[in-house]
């Protein structure tokens, strides 16, 4: 007893006060280790944000606190790996292997608490080691079209990278947009340099690597016309072509093209990138007779022109090589590739594979090209809806399965793409399917609902969203929109009013409701529902100028009568 109480006071003399078991408190302490790292720092400030954001909590890193959780670093666990457990008299110790594992671990920490009793704070009594499967674990943010990436306030995007993080991502693939403007110096360019490289010094802060790319031979729009190239053949409509995108068979375009992937290697030396990755389509490719088929031939050459050109410029600097819909029509690019790689890979570090439906067979059957490392590209955002993430959350749990049980063991991860922020919960699945391929999806909804709204309503969520995924295709809603509709304004009585409140929930909320008037009008946009909870959808992403097609929500311009 008195070893106790000894030990007790011990604590309180360092400004520690150990946590009462499992129950609610009102204040947190966070204690870190000696000589914090810029990474630890960050994981102790977002501990701040998240759980104050979420409930009333207090937390401090000095004086006293109704629970104390410790950061530490103990190499040895894993890379990027963590555990959770309890240290002398009530002590959490969130320990990682390395500073991201400690950043992971806390973000596992914050997903396991609750923070909905009376708006105290519960923290998470899940104990043990995780480490991740697939080193790379990226998403792409691409920042175009007046998107949440785009448009929305700094702080707000810098928070959502932040939170990214928490997830376990690793790896922020970016892409730098040449067609978009006049020249490297068009103003507009240049505004769009400067937020890339702030969206990339956020990244790195919480441990993420980075990736810079675009098509491989896309141009600026002063391209002058006979440099440009010839439109690849697309009969089944699945590569873009904004026009200007350079013919490299010319040999004063090639010299453009290495000069403008030279100036975006020098625009990004600082805040410098880890990785470039090339992309053959959408936008990209040339059909002229010296480069088709583009992924065989033309792609090939440059991407070792450039590659060489990279290395010059940042040794050491990683190439992710995208096959995004090669041999679609089929003509020859997995194999062409496959013996391009056979004699010399030194031009390419991962292949990254994708298609805008099922995983492409070549790698999956004939072995991945120079036995490099294979990446994903899963669509979370665009697949069966239009305009994308209009309608509210899409979280598509039993597709990204499906896709994922197609690749199961193949993978070193992947980066999904995102348009924004209304398929947050598509990334999370993503992210569990690379820290634990094994993981069904559906588990990491429930964890999802857990977090963000509360453990006491995560399986009338999980209900909720398989009923999403059956209504995903607009012209196919049913009368399951009734019983999501009445199951989220359950949901919605029961949360606090920080989740109620909070975008995460709204967009479900919204989904709800929009299917569930779509449902009754049958598809017609029309009515003051509709209305006001596309104009709430607008405001959350910050769409007001976003392009009416893919971002925008839809407009409902007579609502008719109250």
């Amino acid at each position: 007893m008195i070893k106790r109480l000894l030990s007790f006071l011990s604590f309180v003399a360092l400004g520690v006060c150990p946590c009462p078991g499992a129950g609610p408190v009102d204040s947190i302490r966070i204690l870190l280790p000696p000589n914090p790292g810029p990474i630890t720092l960050r994981a102790s400030a977002i501990l701040h944000r998240q759980i104050t954001g979420r409930c009333e909590a207090r937390v401090s890193t000095n004086g006293l606190a109704g629970c104390s959780v410790e950061l530490a670093l103990r190499p040895g666990i894993g890379t990027e790996g963590y555990r959770i457990s309890d240290g002398p008299n009530g002590l959490i110790q969130i320990t990682g292997s390395d500073e991201r594992g400690l950043l992971y671990g806390a973000g596992r920490f914050l997903r396991d608490s609750r923070y909905d009793d009376g708006g105290r704070f519960t923290p998470g009594s899940w104990r043990g080691t995780s480490t991740p499967k697939s080193p790379m674990r990226g998403i792409y943010l691409a920042t175009h079209f007046n998107n949440f990436y785009e448009a929305a306030p700094p702080e707000e995007l810098d928070h959502y990278v932040e939170d990214l993080s928490l997830w376990g991502f690793n790896l922020l693939a970016l892409a730098y947009p040449h067609w978009q403007y006049s020249g490297p110096d068009d103003p507009a360019a240049r505004k769009m340099s400067d937020h890339l490289k702030r969206i990339i010094r956020v990244a790195k802060q919480v441990g993420m690597r980075v990736t810079l790319g675009d098509a491989l031979n896309g141009g600026f729009t002063s391209t002058p016309k006979e440099f440009r190239s010839t439109p690849v053949a697309d009969p089944l409509g699945r590569h873009g072509n904004f026009g200007v995108n350079l013919c490299p068979s010319k040999p004063a375009a090639r010299e453009l093209l290495l000069k403008n992937w030279a100036l975006m290697m020098d625009e990004f030396a600082d805040p410098g990138l880890d990785c470039v990755t090339y992309w053959p389509y959408d936008e990209g490719g040339c059909g002229c007779q010296d480069c088709q088929p583009w992924g065989a031939k033309g792609y090939i050459r440059l991407a070792r022109d450039v590659s060489a050109l990279v290395h010059r410029k940042s040794p050491g600097t990683r190439i992710l090589l995208s096959t995004w819909t090669f041999d679609t029509p089929p003509c020859g690019e997995w194999a062409a590739l496959e013996s391009a790689l056979a004699k010399d890979r030194s031009w390419a570090d991962y292949i990254q594979a994708d298609a805008h439906e099922n995983f492409p067979t070549f790698p999956l059957e004939q072995g991945v090209p120079g036995g490099l490392p294979l990446l994903n590209f899963p669509e979370i955002s665009m697949w069966g809806q239009n305009p994308w993430g209009g309608y509210g959350a899409n979280p598509l749990p039993a597709r990204l399965q499906r896709l994922w049980n197609q690749t199961r063991g193949k993978l070193s991860g992947g980066t999904p793409y995102s348009e924004g922020i209304y398929e947050d919960l598509n990334k999370a699945i993503c992210s569990q399917l690379y820290w634990n391929p094994e993981r069904p999806t559906i588990e990491t909804v429930r964890e999802y609902a857990s977090f963000e709204f509360s453990p006491a309503v995560a399986s009338d969520v999980v209900k909720v969203v398989e009923i999403f995924e059956t209504n995903h295709v607009r012209q196919e809603i049913g009368p399951g929109s009734e019983e999501a509709f009445n199951t989220a304004k359950a949901i919605d009585a029961r949360l606090s009013p920080q989740a109620r409140n909070a975008w995460r929930w709204r967009i479900i909320f919204l989904r709800a409701l929009i299917d569930h008037e779509l449902f009754k009008t049958h598809g017609k946009l029309e009515g003051k529902p509709l209305q006001e909870a596309f104009q709430e959808l607008t405001s959350i992403y910050h769409a007001g100028n976003a392009h009416s097609m893919p971002i925008r929500p839809p407009q409902v311009k007579d609502p008719g009568p109250k």
